[in-house]
């Protein structure tokens, strides 16, 4: 059996063996995902390809990410997973200005992950991000200016803000540098594998740019 055959193979046994966990028919998944039930049968025998973005539509179907089909099997899970602070490097995103560190990025059956996001004094690339799920961030050091939608607040300190991640939202740092705390929820778990960062992250993706940066409506609580 050559590479493609095996992968093939083992990606059709990940389909089916999460489709039966979730007491899913054939039928049902052919029908949330838009698929004919013979193809998805060959897909699940190993006999058809298919393109990425028909598997991210069958993980999704199945309550999973791409990474759960197509990546390694998962470790003995112990019920926790272990961050540890020297094997996380800080990165940039581009665009924004911001540097984020992982904390946890969520895995298989988590759909939460956190990241320490800091901010840098003085003016950044004006950019709203958007992507599903919610999230809460609170600030370890400095005040942050917090935009969502049509308002703008400014938390300081120990201050916190709980938001739907699908309003167009931005952050940015009030009088000097400042250090977050960012919980975000995703509704179908983490949108990529260990390691990567999901679309929302990159200003040429999802993102929208904040073209009327909003100068009512302001709740500052300076």
């Amino acid at each position: 059996m050559n590479l493609i055959d095996h992968s093939l193979r083992q990606i059709g046994i990940s389909i089916r063996e999460r489709r039966a966990a979730r007491q899913m028919t054939l039928a049902e998944l052919a029908g949330q995902t838009g698929m004919s039930l013979s193809f998805l049968s060959r897909v699940e025998r190993g006999q058809a390809q298919t393109s990425v973005g028909n598997l991210i539509r069958i993980a999704e179907a199945l309550g999973g990410t791409l990474h759960d089909l197509i990546g390694p099997p998962p470790a003995e899970d112990k019920g926790f997973t272990l961050f540890r602070s020297a094997e996380s490097a800080p990165s940039g995103i581009s665009g924004s200005g911001y540097r984020w560190t992982p904390v946890s990025e969520g895995g298989a059956g988590r759909s939460i992950e956190a990241i320490l996001l800091d901010l840098p004094a003085g003016p950044v690339a004006d950019t709203r991000f958007s992507h599903p799920g919610e999230e809460i961030c609170y600030v370890l050091e400095g005040q942050v200016r917090f935009i969502v939608g049509e308002t703008s607040t400014v938390l300081a300190t120990g201050d916190a803000i709980h938001l739907r991640s699908d309003i167009p939202h931005t952050a940015t740092a009030e009088g000097g540098p400042a250090r977050v705390l960012m919980m975000t929820h995703h509704p179908s778990g983490p949108s990529t594998g260990p390691g990567e960062r999901p679309d929302w992250w990159n200003p040429g993706g999802i993102t929208q740019p904040n073209e009327n940066r909003p100068n009512d409506n302001r709740e500052d609580q300076e």
